[in-house]
């Protein structure tokens, strides 16, 4: 796409009505009551109403379940919530975003009516809610540029935060939890081989595991806190690892501890103290034994059965769709599983 014809959309563009997306109607109580919402965001509209009620102080979870949406259908795919990679973002007329620094496609959330509540989500995020009001969501691309979009996404709005989702083990030197990070190994470093444990390790049954880094220096705690509430399954001292039975009898393994605050057989609540961190990073990863071996990998996503394993309300699909290539069939205890090599590597959160 040329600048000019991406300038001359926006001229083109008309005022959309706020109300099109359409809660996912099931019987009983009305959309603001329930505590979980499936909604549809188009392009091609700007804010929309999800009627998803929340009182300041709450929190609740927005996170991405499938679907996708462009900027311009004539010149670029369509992506996900986290909108176009660099490379592809550059070359996109740049005066249309609602923040220049975020991608275009990015999904964004505000509370009320208020834009100064705005706040991109991406695949997903937990929020604490700064006002009273309704949901809204929409795409980052201003109302006057959207005449060229095409598609759409589904996402699920929730009360709370699940108890087999996973929050990041960072808290500030204060106490204050949720200290920022980024991912700096995503699911599937394997190229020259897996060697779990003695060079690339995000393979087989860990498949889908995340090495997060905090980004607040010194003002991050060395202690790792526990992502989800479980029981601790099983320690091992030479690798710095534990594992967490959770609710739905997956195994959490949190990693890179020099010493544990917890015994095996011992409950821990979310945010409990665990350890403390002997690297600048810890590793998260899920898997299920409950079959035995080979133990299965588990992404960091939604789940069909409700069980979610988002972190901190991001869905980490594999093989998500993101205007870039490479995305591979990895076979592993006779299941096959679509996922790009380092995917989600940079992501920062929370």
């Amino acid at each position: 796409m040329t600048f000019h014809l991406r300038k001359l959309a926006s001229w083109l563009a008309v005022a959309m009505a706020a109300a099109f997306l359409a809660p996912v109607d099931s019987a009983g109580a009305a959309p603001s009551q329930r505590p979980i919402l499936v909604s549809r965001v188009s392009a091609t509209y700007g804010w929309q109403d999800t009627r998803f009620k929340v009182e300041e102080g709450d929190t609740y979870t927005v996170s991405y379940l499938s679907g996708g949406w462009t900027v311009d259908h004539r010149s670029f795919p369509r992506v996900g919530p986290s909108g176009y990679a660099p490379s592809a973002d550059s070359q996109i007329y740049q005066g249309c975003k609602l923040n220049d620094h975020i991608p275009y496609g990015t999904l964004y959330a505000r509370e009320g009516t208020d834009d100064a509540t705005a706040i991109p989500v991406a695949q997903g995020k937990t929020l604490h809610a700064s006002q009273a009001g309704s949901v809204y969501l929409r795409i980052n691309d201003d109302d006057r540029c959207l005449a060229d979009n095409a598609g759409s996404i589904r996402v699920k709005l929730f009360r709370g935060i699940p108890a087999t989702a996973l929050t990041d083990p960072f808290h500030h030197e204060s106490g204050e939890a949720q200290a920022p990070y980024h991912v700096v190994q995503g699911y599937h470093n394997t190229e020259g081989g897996c060697v779990i444990g003695r060079g690339p390790d995000h393979c087989q049954n860990q498949l889908f595991a995340v090495d997060l880094e905090p980004t607040g220096g010194t003002t991050v705690s060395p202690n790792v806190y526990s992502p989800a509430p479980g029981t601790v399954g099983w320690q091992d001292k030479g690798t710095g690892c534990l594992g967490m039975d959770l609710a739905d009898g997956r195994n959490l393994t949190v990693c890179h501890m020099s010493s544990f605050n917890v015994a095996i057989g011992d409950s821990a609540q979310r945010d409990e103290l665990l350890g403390v961190r002997r690297t600048p990073w810890v590793h998260l990863s899920i898997d299920d034994r409950r079959a035995g071996r080979p133990y299965q990998p588990v992404p960091l996503n939604l789940t069909a059965s409700g069980w979610d394993h988002t972190l901190d309300g991001a869905s980490l699909t594999p093989g998500h769709e993101d205007g870039t290539s490479g995305v591979e069939t990895v076979r592993w205890g006779g299941h096959s599983y679509r996922v790009r090599y380092e995917e989600w590597l940079g992501l920062e959160g929370p």
